[in-house]
């Protein structure tokens, strides 16, 4: 069943997928209140001490489609399973589609999970844990290139770079930030930077690989909206098939708003989230009334919105 589900999103998904695809891949929590099976005490910042699942989720990086979800232990690792789960998601995949990137936070990574996308082929950014080894190796760099220089100042510079664990050197790019001050009207340039690594296999400018990497962080946007419109943090049962089942139905669910949204609204109503679209166009005042065995629903003469409601109406029909 939760195969069918998975092909039955991908189903309604598809016709709205870009040519070239952004795989994003991020991990939530969901705590429980019980003992549910599957539920363990793992990393829970909301609840410490609380047992939780970890599910892993994967969106398309520019349509903001769930591509792939699977229910994990609260106890599991980001990265656990995670070369499988991309396995899956790509068999999921239309036959032809091309998956172009592939982005992901520190919690994911390793020299595994780097060496699947560079034999796919598929170009990837992934961000790295700042060490001590990685400070040691730019302690000597005297070459950062400015990008910005202003209030904020941000530098970057290209190693090639060999984790221990990795098998053999790799791109990283670092970015290193820092806020400009005043002390005496004299503008000092000893900065306290902030520095970020990033690990890649695209060629690309360190400012260029930042700032693609940065786009990911709109999959935590996309997991709010399917926990907080969808509810996909509830859990509904006791059993563990059972609430992944619940939480694929609810993911089909988003899906389906989704995609009512890019076929029957307006633009301006396309970013709309499931909140806003219920309060502008469906928390409404209205009757329901019954003439001749027909029921009416007559809504307040004060909906504002009441002749864009009904153009959606409309295109909701002619999609059939």
């Amino acid at each position: 069943m939760k195969w069918q589900l998975r092909q039955l999103t991908h189903y309604v998904i598809a016709p709205h997928l870009p040519e070239s695809l952004i795989l994003d891949f991020d991990s939530t929590v969901e705590t429980v209140y019980g003992n549910q099976e599957g539920a363990e005490i793992g990393v829970n910042s909301n609840k410490p001490g609380r047992k939780s699942y970890h599910p892993l989720l994967v969106f398309e990086g520019q349509s903001r489609f769930c591509l792939n979800g699977v229910l994990r232990p609260g106890n599991t690792h980001s990265s656990t399973h995670a070369i499988e789960f991309a396995k899956t998601t790509l068999e999921l995949l239309p036959s032809g589609s091309n998956v172009k990137f592939a982005r992901f936070d520190k919690g994911f990574g390793g020299e595994e999970f780097y060496r699947f996308w560079e034999q796919k082929r598929i170009g990837y950014v992934g961000k790295l844990k700042w060490t001590k080894r990685l400070q040691d190796a730019i302690s000597s760099c005297n070459h950062w290139k400015r990008y910005v220089d202003e209030d904020i100042v941000i530098e970057g510079i290209t190693l090639i770079y060999q984790a221990t664990t990795w098998k053999k050197p790799r791109r990283v790019v670092i970015i290193r930030k820092a806020e400009r001050f005043d002390l005496d009207q004299l503008q000092l340039y000893d900065f306290l930077w902030e520095y970020e690594a990033i690990v890649t296999n695209l060629d690309g400018s360190p400012i260029d690989i930042w700032r693609f990497y940065n786009q990911w962080a709109s999959v935590e946007n996309s997991i709010k909206e399917a926990k907080n419109g969808f509810s996909i943090h509830a859990i509904a049962s006791s059993d563990f098939e059972a609430n992944e089942v619940d939480m694929l139905i609810k993911l089909f669910t988003y899906h389906l708003f989704q995609r009512f949204k890019k076929d029957c609204c307006d633009p301006i109503h396309q970013g709309f989230t499931i909140q806003r679209f219920r309060q502008d166009f469906l928390q409404v005042a209205g009757i329901l009334v019954s003439h001749s065995r027909t029921a009416i629903l007559k809504i307040a003469d004060c909906f504002s919105n009441r002749w864009i409601l009904e153009q959606m109406i409309v295109r909701v029909a002619q999609l059939e």
